[in-house]
């Protein structure tokens, strides 16, 4: 799984946003909101890491149990393929 071209993440204000840039702009009218858990998947995923290389950095993060962890995973990346945000 990887991130579709055309998104960007960045940091406004301390709220961390995913937002369209040249064709996504034309699908896409909006942005992302991602918390610093998202945020961190979101660059997970930038870095080329797969699902269970993003739990690793997210365990190595966080004083979190891995099964906690990969859900957490999971629901961002569920929510970022609902969006259309990345793709197989």
């Amino acid at each position: 799984m990887k991130l579709k071209e055309g998104w960007m993440l960045t940091d406004m204000g301390g709220e961390y946003v995913a937002v369209p840039t040249r064709e996504s702009a034309e699908h896409f009218s909006g942005i992302v909101r991602l918390n610093e858990t998202g945020k961190d998947i979101w660059e997970g995923l930038a870095e080329g890491l797969t699902e269970e290389g993003i739990v690793e950095k997210l365990t190595g993060l966080y004083d979190v149990e891995e099964d906690r962890a990969r859900a957490a995973v999971a629901r961002v990346l569920e929510t970022l393929k609902q969006e259309g945000l990345v793709e197989e």
